[in-house]
C-alpha cells in the first residue's frame, strides 16, 4: 500500500528546501534606488559584451571588498591574481618581442567566438 503525504508532512519537508539569506543587512545607503549613469564619449560600443560604465566608488570601506574568509583563502587569491597578471606581463612582453614572429600564442579563444 502507498502511504499518502500529508500537507503538514510535505510542508515540513519543503521547509527544508527554502533558501534563507544570511548577512544580507541593506544600510540605506544601499537600499537607494541607483542612479541612471549615462556612457562618457568615447566609450567602447562596437565590441560584444562591453559593459556599461560604472564610476569608481571612493567611499566603499575595505571590508566590502572581497579579499578572503581566512588566512588561506587569502593566500590563494593571491597567488591566483598573481598568475593572472604573469600571463598578461608575459603576454605583453612576448608582443613586443617575439610576437611578430610567432603570432597567436598568447591568444585564447573565448567560449562561442571562435
Amino acid at each position: 500500500m502507498s502511504r499518502i503525504a500529508t500537507a503538514t508532512e510535505l510542508q515540513g519537508v519543503l521547509e527544508d528546501y527554502k533558501i534563507h539569506l544570511t548577512g544580507d543587512n541593506p544600510s540605506s545607503e544601499q537600499s537607494e534606488a541607483p542612479t541612471e549613469i549615462t556612457n562618457p564619449p568615447g566609450w567602447p560600443t562596437d565590441h560584444r559584451r562591453v559593459p556599461n560604465y560604472r564610476p569608481v566608488d571612493k567611499n566603499r570601506d575595505a571590508e566590502g571588498r572581497p579579499n578572503g574568509e581566512g588566512a588561506f583563502e587569502r593566500g590563494f587569491l593571491t597567488i591566483m591574481f598573481t598568475g593572472v597578471v604573469m600571463n598578461a606581463t608575459a603576454a605583453k612582453v612576448w608582443g613586443v618581442t617575439g610576437g611578430p614572429f610567432f603570432p597567436g600564442l598568447f591568444k585564447y579563444a573565448i567560449g562561442g567566438e571562435w
